[in-house]
């Protein structure tokens, strides 16, 4: 039995199939909370007032949608959590298709066990963490490049613009010392500018490694 604590939706309008897999659940994991809703319209009613749930087991066929049409609602609902679908076997290459689409998995309820339960819940989660922590590297990745091609720009060139002046032999012998403390200050800026980029880069690549 799993010690960890879950929170699972159950979309099922069957009262027979609800038990069973509720069953299954709590045999599964020590500690759960368990929450139904009978149709696709009672999930979308409540999706924003309801409790934050771990993964959505969906029945493939509910009263007010079912099959391909219900599969897409659901996804067009943009869950936040995992979603898997529980289905019989007239649907299997339904049910199979629906993984290209998004579905995390589905489960063929005549063969379902708690043992396959678990596995197919904590698998569904494990993947979704997993995408979830590329996407946070691929927005601060995307933040390091942005810094790079914007935020570097303005004391390069300053330096640039420095440069080419102390070059053009325009400026009075005093200005000099005023010229090149201003070319250290930019340098020392970009200098901090590239120290941050770099341990962002770092700060990634650990998470990364973890």
């Amino acid at each position: 039995m799993d010690n960890r604590y879950r929170s699972i939706l159950v979309i099922e309008d069957n009262d027979g199939d609800f038990v069973l897999i509720e069953d299954y659940l709590i045999e599964a994991f020590k500690t759960i909370q368990i929450n139904r809703h009978h149709t696709f319209g009672d999930y979308i009613k409540n999706q924003k007032s309801d409790i934050k749930h771990d993964l959505i087991l969906l029945d493939l066929h509910l009263p007010d949608s079912s099959g391909s049409e219900l599969i897409h609602k659901i996804l067009e609902s943009n869950p936040p959590v995992p979603v898997i679908i529980l289905t019989g076997y007239a649907d299997l290459s339904l049910a199979k298709d629906s993984l290209k689409l998004g579905i995390d998995d589905f489960l063929i309820k005549d063969e379902t066990t708690p043992g396959m339960l678990h596995k197919s819940i904590e698998f569904a989660l494990s993947r979704s963490l997993y995408i979830k922590q590329i996407q946070t590297q691929n927005e601060k990745l995307k933040n390091i490049a942005w810094t790079q091609s914007h935020v570097v720009r303005a004391p390069l060139s300053r330096i640039m613009g420095i440069v080419n002046f102390i070059e053009s032999d325009e400026q009075q012998p005093d200005e000099l010392s005023f010229w090149l403390k201003q070319l250290k200050s930019s340098a020392n800026e970009m200098d901090a500018i590239v120290k941050k980029i770099t341990s962002e880069a770092q700060a990634i690549q650990l998470k990364k490694d973890e």
